[in-house]
């Protein structure tokens, strides 16, 4: 008995020298961001994980009286992260394992960068500080040559034109030549001038992409790099020609891997929904809808271009409003219906509700009536939600949230989505923002 104490006691002992021993090895292995912003004492930093144009904020940092700030990177991904201040600037670093030390200024945050410690982020800034330099006089010299008469000094100013995206191009195939293979190195290269000509065939245009564009590494969807690749591909064409360039980009991709090319799809469609191209946006669904992953999200996009694009019937429903009244959509007396979906958690919702209800007296010209489905679970909220905005449209909710039979049919895959019904039940609008939905209306009275 007393050999067997002994024994778990030692080994008590040995585990505890063990842990003891890792512990500070594991302390060491996080990995710090940390810098100085002058001029920016007591602010807050938003560090963002970007996809695109988009940033997901993964921590707020405040600077103390002298801009010094520190995070930990624990469990992030390796990628490119946006640093967000409250003046609206920002700038990137990248985060691939390594402790990262920078120093800026609140003004240009970017073009004043010095990277004191990470070789990625050194050779990310060999480009992007000389391009934010460069940029503000390359945007004069584009407007320059566009207006300036024919001359000695329009030749002159094209030729500093040539000069300057010459030098910033240069600056752009040294950073990427400093180190290969890094994440630094692969980010760049999708900034590189896209030298194609657009009347080759299909064939050498991906043989093109397939070089100098591969669209295969999984880590650059944590960045930009193929989003700003697309936009730059798209603005080769005129935009009557855009749908055709976005085929040449997703027949590509398809030939790839599955994740990025759902990606990319999607981020496609969000930019021909922003510009209102609803026909191109039911085209691009149908070809390459079956395509994409089994993003629940993105098949339920697919789903709202197609079956219910405008055109289409809309889905009738019923549903039971806050007041206790009994909604039919196909019943609604108006002329017109706006069905918005829309939560009490939802920012975008917070500015959109109330300037619909304080536009009532617009959508009774036009004869729209309201019907606001909350995909709020909580009773409550919604209540509170009303009673404090003091919101005088037919408001409803199943409390089912995204499993909600309506917000099946409805295609629902983001806050606010809405939809303009006829009496006849055809969707006749789908405006994303409160702007295009107020445009719609105000044709409406004019009809």
């Amino acid at each position: 008995m007393l050999c067997s104490l002994l024994f778990c006691n030692v080994r008590m002992r040995n585990l505890l020298i063990a842990l003891l021993i890792l512990l500070p090895v594991g302390l060491s292995a996080q990995c710090v961001f940390s810098g100085k912003v002058e001029g920016y004492s007591f602010g807050r930093l938003y560090i963002c994980e970007q996809f695109g144009d988009e940033s997901k904020v993964v921590e707020v940092v405040t600077t103390d009286a002298n801009g010094e700030f520190v995070f930990n990177f624990t469990n992030q991904q390796v990628g490119l992260y946006r640093v967000h201040a409250d003046t609206k600037d920002y700038f990137d670093i990248i985060y691939s394992g390594e402790n990262i030390r920078v120093e800026t200024s609140v003004r240009n945050m970017k073009s004043s960068m010095k990277v004191v410690e990470s070789s990625e982020n050194k050779q990310l800034y060999a480009y992007v500080a000389q391009a934010e330099l460069a940029e503000y006089k390359l945007g004069i010299l584009r407007e320059l040559v566009k207006i300036y008469p024919k001359g000695d000094f329009l030749t002159a100013a094209e030729k500093e034109l040539v000069k300057e995206n010459s030098f910033v191009s240069s600056c752009l195939d040294k950073a990427i030549k400093q180190k290969n293979a890094t994440f630094a190195s692969r980010y760049l290269s999708y900034f590189k001038d896209i030298n194609l000509n657009i009347s080759e065939s299909a064939d050498k245009k991906k043989n093109f992409l397939a070089k100098n564009f591969p669209m295969d590494d999984l880590e650059l969807l944590n960045s930009n790099a193929y989003h700003h690749f697309i936009v730059s591909y798209l603005k080769k064409y005129e935009p009557s020609e855009y749908t055709n360039a976005a085929r040449e980009i997703l027949d590509y991709l398809k030939l790839g891997n599955q994740e990025i090319f759902s990606k990319m799809f999607d981020y496609i469609l969000t930019g021909f929904e922003s510009m209102e191209r609803y026909d191109d946006l039911y085209r691009l669904s149908t070809e390459y809808g079956n395509s994409c992953s089994t993003d629940g999200n993105l098949k339920t996009r697919v789903k709202s271009y197609t079956e219910l694009r405008i055109g289409a019937k809309a889905p009738d429903f019923e549903i039971e409003t806050l007041e206790g009244e009994d909604v039919v959509l196909s019943q609604m007396k108006s002329d017109y219906t706006l069905v918005i979906f829309w939560a009490t958690w939802c920012e975008n919702c917070k500015e959109e509700i109330p300037r619909i209800n304080e536009a009532l007296p617009l959508f009774k010209r036009a004869k729209v009536d309201i019907l606001a489905i909350s995909i709020d679970e909580e009773e409550s909220d919604i209540r509170k939600y009303v009673k404090d905005n003091s919101i005088s449209f037919k408001v409803a909710s199943d409390l089912l949230g995204w499993e909600g039979k309506i917000v099946s049919d409805y295609a629902v895959y983001a806050t606010p989505s809405m939809y303009i019904v006829d009496r006849n039940m055809n969707i006749v609008a789908k405006p994303i923002t409160g702007e295009q939905l107020f445009n719609v209306v105000e044709k409406l009275i004019k009809f």
